[in-house]
């Protein structure tokens, strides 16, 4: 169970000197002495051997409403020569994608592994931030249960202040929440996580941490999709001519937007929030928040290669952009 609950609330509403709390939610302050530690630890991790590249498999899991979520920081390669302390949820940043039934209680278990406190948000939960949310100390554990109302495709992420800094440094996922009875027909179902990278100067062994300037003005090194960029060019997404494709898109950001867009094809059914209730017809383009998700379904008759990118061309070419392949072209 979580211990000095009172400590870390209390620091977390009213910040170091009494002033940070708030604004460390937002990020809009200075670096203060300690988040410049937080953002610049260089005895928190050691290169030992091969550096592990930090991708994800898009392929949606099996459900389960049994949670464990550690968070250790682990050295990896987010994007080519590139090895980052990658500060994870299960060994990877975004972390594991998540997959829950409507109206089934989640027994959750959040186990800090990692050299700070650490928390966690679940968007599809509806629980009391001042219970469940607040930060858990190094070797330290929280357990809990909440039960999903509603289905769709969600964010969840670290919400220890500054929260900018977690989520930016790999702190985030998607949990997708089952509709009660299941999707109306079967398809091939794909997650996707756009999110994006702040790359810090090496230190003397090479590795990279997050440059908290450069997530403070939104100006990212990489922008991609399950924690690598590009990484879908080389190994598309595949599935048959004609065949339903469920797309399930979270915006993690933590600050860009998402213009989700599959080049030579068109969504035959769009889902704001991934809820089935929300149903539209027919879109070229999604526009996703960041904190939020969509899930797009499509239909591609001819074999072929189909690049999936962010309209948002200014950061397509930075990393947000894979390949459905139909067929064997």
């Amino acid at each position: 169970m979580l211990r000095n609950t009172k400590t870390s609330r209390r620091a977390f509403l009213k910040g170091a000197g009494g002033a940070v709390g708030a604004a460390a939610l937002t990020g809009n302050f200075g670096l203060t002495d300690a988040i410049r530690t937080l953002a610049n630890d260089t005895d928190t991790v050691r290169v030992q051997g091969d550096v592990p590249q930090n991708k994800m498999s898009a392929v949606l899991p099996e459900t389960s409403n049994e949670i464990v979520l550690r968070t250790p920081h682990i050295v990896k390669e987010i994007a080519p020569n590139t090895p980052y302390e990658v500060w994870t949820f299960n060994d990877t940043g975004p972390g594991t994608h998540l997959h829950v039934r409507q109206g089934e209680t989640v027994n959750f278990t959040l186990v800090n592994d990692g050299p700070m406190p650490h928390s966690i948000d679940f968007h599809a939960a509806q629980v009391p931030w001042d219970r469940y949310y607040q930060s858990v100390a190094p070797g330290e554990s929280l357990s809990f249960e909440w039960t999903p109302n509603f289905p769709g495709a969600y964010m969840y992420h670290c919400g220890t202040p500054p929260v900018l800094l977690h989520i930016a440094n790999g702190m985030h996922g998607a949990i997708i929440v089952q509709p009660e009875g299941g999707w109306p027909e079967p398809a091939r179902e794909y997650v996707i996580v756009q999110h994006e990278w702040y790359v810090g100067e090496a230190d003397a062994d090479g590795v990279h941490r997050g440059d908290f300037q450069k997530m403070l003005r939104a100006q990212p090194d990489f922008v991609a999709f399950n924690g690598y960029p590009n990484q879908y060019q080389d190994e598309p997404l595949v599935a048959d001519p004609g065949e339903l494709i469920r797309i399930h898109v979270v915006n993690c950001g933590p600050s860009l937007w998402s213009a989700f867009h599959v080049i030579g094809a068109l969504f035959e059914a769009v889902y704001p929030n991934g809820t089935p209730a929300n149903r539209q017809e027919v879109a070229q383009t999604v526009s996703i928040p960041p904190g939020s998700g969509y899930t797009v379904e499509l239909r591609i008759p001819d074999e072929g290669l189909y690049p999936f990118v962010t309209h948002n061309f200014a950061y397509t070419g930075i990393g947000a952009l894979g390949i459905l392949q139909i067929g064997n072209p």
